[in-house]
């Protein structure tokens, strides 16, 4: 029996702040870095190819040409396989892109057995970006995050207009503006490629009704 063909379920953030670069001897690279999930600031492994890291650098303007350039050195010397590149060490603060829709697939979770493989504390990437503060409490199991990057673009291209309507009360304008943004974020993605499943799926609007809700929410702001 054939096994399931694996479809990637996808999901967006948009920002990025970029600790270290993994360079190993593949076409692929490892960004060590933070984002938003869940409304709240996380770690993740974030793999990509050199095109979208060009992207990525081109995205984060002048300080992505320097780090570009820095980047160019590394490649044409001899270097170990994989060389670590400590942005933030180097460059006195993470690279930072915002202002950008960033279509990842679905993190993968590993175990805490990931830790196991190392000798000290000093060995652990996790807790060198961390400086410490990411010791479990109350004995939970702490996850490390991989993704791999899709696409990025830049985002707003769709962008609602925030008009004043005394008729409303400041919580279903919050509401219904954060709804109609959804819509705009699954405009995005069509735009930029996404199948319509895919889009609305990037936008978490899978849900036939929530759609509908989303587009006249839409509608009500422009």
């Amino acid at each position: 029996m054939d096994s399931p063909q694996y479809a990637p379920y996808y999901i967006q953030i948009n920002e990025l702040y970029i600790d270290t670069v993994v360079i190993d001897d593949t076409e692929f690279i490892t960004l060590w870095c933070f984002t938003v999930l869940d409304d709240e600031y996380k770690f993740i492994y974030l793999g990509c190819d050199f095109t979208q890291f060009n992207q990525i650098l081109i995205g984060a303007g002048d300080k992505g040409k320097e780090i570009a350039l820095h980047m160019a050195n590394v490649l044409n010397t001899d270097h170990d396989s994989p060389t670590l590149v400590p942005i933030k060490e180097q460059f006195e603060d993470y690279l930072e892109l915002t202002g950008f829709d960033l279509i990842v697939y679905e993190p993968l979770a590993v175990d805490d057995e990931l830790e196991d493989e190392y000798d000290d504390d000093d060995d652990l990437p996790l807790e060198q970006l961390l400086g410490g503060g990411s010791k479990r409490s109350d004995n939970t199991s702490q996850k490390y995050l991989i993704y791999q990057l899709d696409k990025l673009y830049p985002s707003k291209i769709f962008e609602p207009e925030k008009l004043q309507r005394e008729s409303m009360t400041e919580q279903f304008e919050d509401d219904s503006l954060e709804l109609a943004q959804l819509y705009y974020d699954y405009l995005n993605a069509s735009e930029n490629g996404y199948s319509e499943c895919e889009a609305r799926q990037v936008a978490g609007l899978e849900k036939e009704l929530f759609f509908r809700m989303a587009r006249k929410a839409a509608d009500l702001w422009r």
